[in-house]
């Protein structure tokens, strides 16, 4: 059933054609069907774009929504969601951010943005309030993401929130992404380089407007139970130096993950990130704190440390380098798991020479690679054609075709899936279902709590037999989805991963359009569909149970499957690349196996039916369509 919602939402819409802005109403029943955020964002793209519509052309559309709670006081609601069609791909491109910006527009009066049209001369767009104009920013054109910042808080008051491109949206580098107050960029929705074709350099938003909820009383009571849940976490204890990095444990070694990381970071003051109650919780408020050149001036949060060390052992590099790479990932404004590493990949198997590359590229060397970043960014020699993405350079590469690391034309997070996912069903069937492609992001990303006993429950010597205690206990999961999950008795060691896929696929699209941060969600576990149907209850003043809560979730997972369909995606394009079926990885046969390709069809059968997927088509049948409302 579509969920009450008695409200009408507004849409601002921006005509960069007229540079003139005008607001709509968001009907009732599409806030109840599918809140804002994620939700609203696909149904309005669905209702903006057809499969005719070129992603760089002024027809397509740049749709920015904060979810429904964003900017209240529930925990972990600051999100916003930034939707396009992919230039990358064709078909979706999603990305969700954090920050002061979403709870920003939320308090000028606006539940959502939809940018069209395209203007001639660069611009940037003031929103205070009620108040929207269309200001000149030619001599913003050409500088990054965190120098413009500066400026316009500088000219607007630091109290404005900005979201900008950076030098490789401007030169409409296929994966470019905005970028929210320096910190924040949503770099999987490609809208980077829509907003350069459409000649917008940034938002600016100033909201002095109050957040108001139906049942303030009831809201506040459910905003404390779940704060007491929250700290009552036993995980945070293997954060507190190191935020994400803390829970790895010790490397091969035997030297703690906090003590390598601890050299580096900072605990900056109270929302520094985000405006959060879980900050300091989870690691949100650790900083770059480099003191030795060339790194000492690196401007980076390190909310998800994690993806530092990640990014370090992908490319042999060291950890302050890894922070100087994402922080020019941000000034740029580019999506960090671009083809950087299809070019390793590529100069390793000898597919790619020193002569067209224009320089030799050596693994480990930290230069070479912030070389490669930038002739992406700026489009320089080769980066112009690095500049197209993985699936279309390749094209130009002799015999590099086959090699192409993506799902749906969307670059795999993972440099070597072959190796990390070995015996991983549930995030190989997150990256592979993923309607954006290319990652697990929208569904099982932030699990970390099983299967298994989890790498924070090791690291404080936690048993298998306590920690399974307590994660039956914690997880908020209905008794009989969870007896399907574990089994009876419960194994948290071996659940059936394809129910765990569909579970975190309806959870992560209820947090994404509810304004909720994964961080505080699927991570740890500590917002479930109990605690959503509660805070949705009391914001809207309408009763809801948390089974009408993961429908919706359901639905607007569904919604994107339409959408994707609709582009031309099938169930073939469900699968791993051709050679990831018939050859290792770079690791070797022995740690980076071949996956099996009737397994993994044996999976995606079984998911199909699960969902109420045609097996062929990919495709919701028309009696899933119909039990979801969705038109």
């Amino acid at each position: 059933m579509t969920l009450p919602y008695d409200d009408e939402g507004t849409l601002l819409i921006i005509d960069l054609n007229e540079h003139k802005a005008r607001v709509e109403s968001i009907p009732k029943d599409i806030h109840g069907k599918y809140f804002i955020g994620l939700g609203y964002n696909t149904w309005l793209l669905n209702q903006k774009t057809n499969p005719e519509t070129d992603p760089l052309g002024k027809e397509n559309v740049v749709i920015v929504s904060p979810g429904l709670l964003t900017g209240t006081n529930a925990p972990a609601t600051p999100r916003v969601e930034v939707t396009t069609k992919s230039p990358l791909t064709g078909i979706l491109g999603t990305g969700n951010s954090g920050g002061y910006w979403g709870p920003n527009l939320k308090k000028a009066g606006y539940d959502s943005l939809l940018i069209t049209g395209a203007s001639e001369e660069p611009v940037y767009v003031l929103i205070e309030d009620q108040r929207v104009q269309f200001m000149d920013a030619e001599s913003y054109w050409g500088v990054d993401t965190y120098e413009i910042t500066d400026k316009l808080k500088e000219v607007h008051g630091s109290e404005a929130s900005i979201m900008a491109i950076g030098p490789a949206g401007e030169r409409l580098v296929r994966f470019a992404a905005p970028v929210f107050d320096k910190q924040h960029m949503p770099g999987r929705c490609h809208a980077g380089g829509v907003l350069g074709s459409k000649k917008l350099k940034a938002v600016v938003v100033k909201g002095t407007n109050e957040i108001k909820t139906r049942d303030p009383e009831t809201f506040n009571k459910v905003m404390k139970e779940a704060e007491t849940r929250i700290r009552s976490y036993p995980a945070w204890k293997a954060r507190s130096r190191a935020g994400s990095m803390g829970t790895i444990g010790v490397n091969e070694e035997g030297v703690d993950y906090d003590d390598i990381v601890g050299p580096y970071i900072v605990h900056g003051p109270k929302g520094v990130y985000c405006p959060c109650s879980l900050e300091p919780l989870y690691g949100c408020n650790i900083l770059a704190n480099i003191k030795d050149d060339p790194y000492s001036d690196t401007d980076v949060a390190c909310a998800g440390l994690t993806l530092y060390s990640g990014t370090a052992e992908r490319y042999g590099i060291s950890l302050p380098a890894a922070f100087y790479f994402n922080e020019l990932c941000q000034r740029v404004g580019m999506d960090m798991f671009g083809p950087f590493f299809f070019v390793y990949e590529l100069t390793q198997r000898g597919l790619l020479s020193e002569e067209q590359l224009g320089y030799r590229l050596e693994y480990g060397n930290e230069e070479h690679l912030i070389k490669l970043l930038n002739m992406v960014a700026y489009r320089e020699g080769f980066g112009d054609i690095l500049a197209e993405g993985s699936k279309r350079a390749a094209e130009k590469i002799k015999g590099a075709e086959k090699y192409v690391p993506a799902v749906k034309g969307l670059e795999v997070m993972r440099p070597d899936a072959r190796a990390s996912l070995k015996g991983n069903t549930f995030t190989a069937m997150s990256i592979l279902t993923n309607p954006r492609g290319g990652d697990d992001l929208k569904g099982t990303h932030g699990v970390s709590n099983y299967p298994g006993r989890a790498s924070w429950a090791k690291k404080l010597g936690i048993t298998e037999e306590e920690h399974a205690e307590w994660l039956v206990d914690w997880l908020d999961m209905p008794r009989d989805y969870k007896q399907k999950v574990f089994g009876e008795p419960y194994d948290v060691a071996h659940p059936d991963e394809l129910l765990m896929t569909i579970w975190y696929n309806h959870l992560t699209s209820v947090y994404n359009s509810l304004g909720f941060c994964m961080f505080a969600s699927s991570v740890a576990e500590v917002l479930g569909p109990t605690l959503l149907a509660k805070f949705y209850s009391a914001a809207t003043g309408n009763m809801v149970s948390s089974e009408e809560i993961m429908i919706a979730g359901e639905r607007v997972f569904n919604l994107m499957r339409v959408y994707v369909n609709r582009m031309g995606v099938t169930a073939a394009d469900d699968h791993w690349p051709e050679t990831y079926y018939e050859e290792p990885g770079l690791s070797g046969e022995e740690d980076s196996p071949p996956f099996s390709k009737n397994d993994t069809q044996s999976l995606l059968d079984r998911y199909y039916r699960m969902r109420g997927w045609n097996p062929k088509t990919g495709k919701p049948l028309p009696e899933t369509l119909k039990r979801l409302e969705i038109d």
